[in-house]
């Protein structure tokens, strides 16, 4: 995994791009570029602190916002193009989207929103020190 760019985004956040491209055959590759961001959870993103607790407890302090992009049986000599291209792509479709002040909040929200839907896909990361 192949640190590419940070970029600091207007909302505080900060946008990590990988490359996490291989070669499939002698003269093809798989280009494949990770986005991925860290969002720390605040209290103040939820309506109550039940709410805030729940998803702390499931998901932990920190969010992981990840997007992969990718093209199979690339030429070799069409990679840095085919690379550059899944770049530009998501910089034209997402960035503006992540760089919103209500991203972090609207990430939290839909876990929460997930967490409720299936509550049985989620398990707690809190752990009793109590002994049975």
């Amino acid at each position: 995994m192949n640190l590419i760019e940070e970029i600091k985004l207007p909302n505080g956040l900060t946008l990590q791009i990988f490359d996490l491209s291989r070669a499939i055959a002698a003269d093809t590759i798989k280009v494949e570029i990770s986005f991925q961001t860290k969002i720390s959870l605040k209290e103040s993103f939820f309506t109550n602190n039940e709410d805030y607790v729940l998803v702390k407890n499931i998901m932990g302090e920190e969010l992981a916002y990840e997007h992969t992009l990718e093209r199979t049986f690339v030429k070799k000599e069409n990679e840095d193009l085919t690379r550059n291209e899944l770049i530009n792509t998501f910089r034209n479709n997402s960035l503006e989207y992540l760089s919103n002040a209500n991203f972090a909040q609207k990430m939290a929200l839909s876990k929460l929103r997930e967490i409720k839907a299936d509550p049985y896909k989620y398990r707690s990361r809190v752990h009793s020190d109590k002994k049975e």
